[in-house]
Parts: structure tokens; sequence; C-alpha cells
């Protein structure tokens, strides 16, 4: 990896800002604690215009440049935003490291303590080098990214508005470190919930002809429900249908009368996203009719897909990461995973992309209670962000 000094000089205290955001995680939009250690930290190292309590605990400043000609009458500074997500998640940690998570079921287990600890380090090395660069830069430290929509509601509360382009890191769990992914069009899935009811009728086990059984007829769904990415996502494109969980009956020897199921849809296409939606309501309809009952489907629009519209957007990316890794060091990801980065992609352009951060040994998925990563990742995290913005007056923005 092509590390400069001035990132390598900040290694400990990049470590050591993510190991104090790692024992002391905090929930979406409960992010209270964080906030103000991310506050206090920014007005420390010279940020302007801190601001905080934005979508109830997020944080935004601004690293003004020094560099450029914008004295000229009707020419004004673009804007460039980098954003951290800063929740963590409702999980118990099982690590055995120093570390490890001070409060009892809630754990930084997706990256968000890494991705916080490097933002902060490159506003610290961007105000030390105000020359060196020819946008403003915009600082937007993000609540509430699990599955909360915190930055539809920083959208709401005008986040955006002096935006012209955004940026946004996370680090990821299958990917070694010294590896930076970035890819054109979609690179994560939307996400949807969607919550079935089937009613029948109970009774006794022993007098199943008197009854409509709901968990037969839930049990059709389930099965059925599979068959709508292998029969009606055509095999060139992709989707997801999981049934999460499945709740219903009173005893063994009673029949149920009601069976609750709830899950969650993916997709990359608005048209495959729509169609699974459709195929979802008809099957619940058909299996729970065929037994003589009814269901009821309701969906929760979620996340839609993040996708990286902008080729010079992508392509700023890719000749920062040549830089930093080198080229045979990027590769392309698409997950299945969503982020609410996309409500930002969809308004403004930019880019989405991934840096590895594996660790040696055991596998240490996201979302999992024994997640960990390779601190070296924040180097890599950092040096991207910088070359970014200081490539981004060749780039054309929009």
């Amino acid at each position: 990896m092509n590390i400069s000094d001035e990132v390598l000089a900040e290694y400990d205290e990049l470590v050591s800002v993510r190991r104090h955001f790692h024992a002391n995680p905090e929930l979406s939009f409960a992010e209270y604690e964080t906030s103000k250690f991310i506050a206090e930290k920014l007005r420390e190292i010279g940020v302007s215009d801190v601001k905080e309590g934005i979508a109830k605990t997020g944080v935004v400043g601004y690293v003004r440049c020094s560099g450029g000609d914008y004295a000229r009458e009707g020419v004004r500074k673009v804007v460039v935003a980098l954003r951290a997500d800063m929740d963590a998640l409702p999980l118990q940690e099982t690590n055995d490291v120093p570390y490890k998570s001070k409060r009892d079921g809630v754990m930084h287990a997706c990256g968000h303590d890494l991705h916080c600890s490097a933002l902060l380090t490159t506003a610290k090395l961007l105000v030390k080098s105000t020359d060196t660069f020819n946008c403003d830069v915009k600082l937007i430290f993000q609540p509430a990214e699990e599955g909360q929509n915190g930055a539809g509601v920083m959208i709401a509360e005008g986040v955006l508005e002096d935006v012209d382009a955004i940026y946004g890191i996370h680090v990821w769990s299958e990917g070694r470190v010294g590896e930076v992914m970035v890819s054109d069009g979609p690179v994560m899935a939307s996400c949807d919930r969607f919550d079935i009811s089937v009613r029948g009728k109970g009774g006794h086990a022993a007098a199943p002809h008197q009854t409509v059984d709901a968990i037969v007829s839930a049990a059709n769904i389930v099965t059925n429900l599979q068959t709508i990415v292998s029969r009606n996502v055509a095999p060139t494109e992709a989707g997801v249908v999981t049934c999460g969980t499945i709740n219903g009956g009173y005893n063994f020897n009673i029949i149920a009368e009601e069976v609750k199921i709830s899950g969650t849809t993916r997709a990359f296409q608005p048209e495959i996203r729509d169609k699974i939606k459709e195929r979802i309501r008809a099957i619940c309809t058909c299996c729970a009719s065929m037994g003589g009952g009814e269901a009821q489907v309701e969906f929760s629009q979620g996340m839609p897909p993040t996708v990286n519209r902008y080729p010079s957007s992508v392509l700023c990316v890719k000749r920062a990461a040549a830089c930093v890794v080198g080229e045979e060091n990027i590769t392309k990801q698409l997950t299945m995973g969503a982020e609410d980065f996309s409500r930002f992609l969809d308004l403004k352009q930019g880019c989405f992309f991934f840096v590895g951060c594996a660790m040696e040994g055991e596998f240490r998925p996201h979302h999992k209670s024994v997640f960990d990563a390779d601190e070296r990742a924040m180097l890599v995290q950092v040096e991207m962000f910088l070359k970014v913005v200081r490539d981004l007056g060749n780039v054309v923005i929009h």
C-alpha cells in the first residue's frame, strides 16, 4: 500500500479513537456521547461551522479550502461531502479484546467505529493542508444508518442543500486490507420488509376437519415464496426473498388460527423490486385460500438500491485507488446488503465504495457478535478520502 507519511503518523490516534468508539457503542438516533465526542474533536482540530443535533444526533462541519481562484465574479466554490455513519447494532459482543463493548446488548458489528475515526483523521489532515484542494469539504457524521433511515432524516433537514457531490466508504470484512472495491452502477440492493398474517379457524388437533389450519397455509406460503426468484426473476438478474420470522400456535394439541411471518426482499432493479412484491401478494392469497383461510400482506418500503450513476465520480475513486493500493488491487463488489447512502446518491452525484478490512484467521463477518477488523484498513480509508478530495479539481462536477 502507498500510504503517505502524513497518514502513517496518525495511525496510533486512529486506533485509539476507533477503540473508544468500539467500547462505547450507541444505537440509532441515540448516539449522544458519540456525537458529542465527534463535535469536540472537530472543534479541537479547527473544523469550522460545526453543528450538532442534525437528525437528532448528527454532526456536520466544514473544511474550507484556500486553493483555487474563486475570486472571479460568478464562480462558486464546489462543496464535496464525506460521510461516516455512527450507530451500532443491538447485538451482544463475544470478542475477548481490550476494547470490547462496555454496553450489554450493543456492539459496533458493522465497522461504523472505523468510519468515524477515519473521517475525523481525514478532517484533521485537510485542515492542515487547505491549499492542496480546490473545494470546500463538508463532513457528515450520520446517525441511524442501520435500517432507521438516518440519511433520509438528514436530507429532510437540509444536509445536502449546499452539496455538489458526496462520497462514502464502507469497510468490508470479505476483502483483504489493501483491496479497494469500486463499481459503476448498482453496488448494494434495495431493502424492503414484508409482514404476512395468515388466518384460519382454530380447533382441536384431533379434529382437523373442523378447522382451517393456519400453520399448513403458512408452511405452503414460506415454501412457495422461494420460487419467486428461481421462477420469476431472470437468471441474469438478482433478487432475494427471505422469511426471517414465523410465529403461530398455542400448544401441541391445538390447531392454530393465525400465523405471522415477516421477512425482507432485495433487488437492484426497480422492476424486479416491484415484481417480487406482486408475486408475494399472489402466493399468499392463493396458498391461504387453498386451505380455506385468508392472508394479509403489508410492505414497508425501505432503502432503494445504492447506485453509482456518475462515471466521473467513479473514475475519481478508481484513480485514487490506483495510487493507494495499485490497479491490481481494485476489484468490484456487488452485495444484497442495503445502505441508506442510497438516499444521498439519488439526489447528488458521488460514489460509494468499499475498503477491505479482513483480519487473519477466523472470518469475522458484519452483523455478527465476533465482528472485528484489521485497523490498517483505516489508513486506506483516510488516504482514499484525501486523494479523492485533492483530485476533484480535475474531475467534472455537473
